[in-house]
């Protein structure tokens, strides 16, 4: 690869520096962005500093109107307390039993439904499974788990892997294009992963949606049931939970009626994704893109305790420098690749990708001519990585060029030790993904130091997630520069 003798040449005034990423770290970290939570004062102060940030690297506004912004219209859904779901005569405790929220942004529900149970709530024709076959859920509440059926067989739902019907998200997609009023999931810790307090504090608050456009199909209930509510309810969870993973899985009717009672408070959100530009060397070619990512969002602040804020310096202040120094050393080069580069920062990533999933509907560059998304999120501070993991599925147009970089780089490429998790699912490469376009996202494994040893376990969402000067930011370098190498090769392919 010619750009790598140029990228090792000139690696002090090109490359992605260590010194320069704790910089930009510094400020998007720092308490004075609260936290970096869309539609607040925060988030607006990261976005204008990485415009502003973008224009002093060199690279050109590509947002709406010659702005380095493309607006994103969100609104916020607050239920209330005293929220209430009752199955039957039994009446479950909002937190405690149950959680959801109205993803058609009304003010106040107050409905009576059927309900149906659809097992895990999944359509995969490929794999020989419907669980809609014979169920007629129109106006009706769908219930079911989250998850999929349990495999061993790399060929029925990729085995042990997650495969994005086993999302929550395609969950409430799926049941919406079934006509559904309304989706509750059973929680266990099995089919979610994760304990029924990680669902309470996450859909117990405010839930940021991308604004509903009419005649789009939502759900008016879009819910969560615990194991207890479960219980009070009278249902046998272990049992539906046995028949839904049954082959010939066939939809049934619950007997009780479900009334849904909830208010809400509805707000219009104003925030943005950031985007800049580099145009490439090549007549022909400056037409298409490789396309770069960082979400700048993180949780904000809660207002409660001494240290109330989600600083976000990991996730995702990591990604965020990355971006930057990414576009400073791309506007350095001469010649530059033929191809152009969008360095694209998306908001409301921790909402569910919806700033990337907006750009996927209304792309600033047509989608198909971007060639390649390279992601970078959480990129954990440490020593050298032993290895990359790529989550993403590997297109043989563009896979080998991750394969030769992660070589140049000294990193092998390693297998996600938790394909069950659906990691390749959980940030914004994803929404391209879905759309047919090559994307990855690049995460160091095995990096040593303290702060990789524990970050999922003791900082990950945390207010503990905060920068320090006495981070090690090899780990970070390394990954800059992979990013870096990547995306220039695949700008300067014939």
């Amino acid at each position: 690869m010619l750009f790598f003798a140029v990228f090792v040449a000139q690696a002090q005034s090109v490359g992605v520096d260590a010194t320069r990423l704790r910089a930009h770290l510094r400020f998007l970290a720092n308490d004075l962005l609260e936290g970096r939570a869309v539609g607040t004062r925060g988030g607006l102060l990261a976005a204008h500093y990485l415009a502003a940030a973008f224009e002093a690297a060199g690279a050109r506004a590509a947002g709406e109107d010659g702005t380095y912004f493309q607006q994103v219209p969100l609104t916020g859904v607050q239920v209330e307390p005293g929220a209430t779901l009752k199955i039957g005569n039994k009446t479950l405790a909002w937190r405690e039993q149950f959680v959801g929220t109205t993803n058609t942004q009304e003010p106040a529900l107050d409905f009576t439904a059927s309900l149906v149970f659809v097992g895990h709530g999944i359509r995969a024709p490929e794999y020989g499974w419907d669980d809609y076959a014979k169920a007629d859920v129109r106006g009706k509440i769908a219930v079911l788990f989250t998850g999929e059926p349990p495999s061993e067989d790399p060929a029925f739902f990729k085995g042990a892997e997650l495969t994005y019907y086993g999302r929550w998200t395609y969950k409430y997609e799926e049941a919406a294009r079934q006509g559904a009023v309304g989706v509750l999931i059973l929680h266990t810790p099995g089919t979610a992963s994760y304990e029924w307090s990680v669902v309470e504090n996450s859909w117990g608050r405010e839930a940021v949606q991308l604004r509903l456009v009419p005649g789009e199909a939502a759900l008016r209930l879009a819910g969560w049931v615990s194991s207890a509510g479960a219980q009070a309810a009278g249902w046998k969870v272990e049992e539906m939970l046995a028949r839904a993973e049954r082959k010939g899985f066939t939809a049934e009717p619950i007997e009780a009626l479900a009334t849904v009672k909830m208010r809400t408070t509805i707000r219009q959100i104003r925030s943005q994704n950031v985007a800049a530009r580099i145009e490439g060397s090549d007549p022909l070619l400056r037409r298409e893109h490789i396309v770069m990512t960082a979400h700048w969002d993180h949780l904000g602040a809660t207002g409660e305790g001494r240290d109330a804020i989600y600083n976000g310096a990991v996730d995702n202040a990591t990604g965020c420098a990355i971006l930057l120094e990414a576009a400073r050393a791309w506007a350095a080069m001469s010649p530059r690749p033929k191809r152009s580069v969008l360095f694209l920062s998306p908001t409301a990533e921790e909402n569910g990708l919806l700033g990337s999933e907006f750009y996927v509907r209304s792309p600033l560059v047509p989608l198909t001519a971007t060639q390649m998304v390279i992601n970078l999120d959480s990129i954990v501070p440490g020593g050298k990585p032993a290895g990359l993991m790529v989550h993403g599925e590997r297109q043989a147009a563009s896979w080998p060029l991750v394969e030769e970089a992660a070589k140049r780089m000294g990193l092998a490429i390693r297998p996600d030790p938790r394909p069950e998790g659906g990691g390749q699912f959980r940030s914004d490469n994803f929404s391209f993904a879905k759309a047919g376009v090559a994307a990855y996202s690049l995460v160091p494994v095995g990096v040593p130091g303290a702060i990789a040893d524990n970050y999922r376990a003791r900082h990950y969402h945390q207010v503990s997630d905060e920068y320090s000067i006495d981070w090690d930011m090899t780990s970070n370098e390394t990954i800059g520069n992979l990013a870096l190498l990547l995306g220039v090769n695949a700008a300067s392919r014939p």
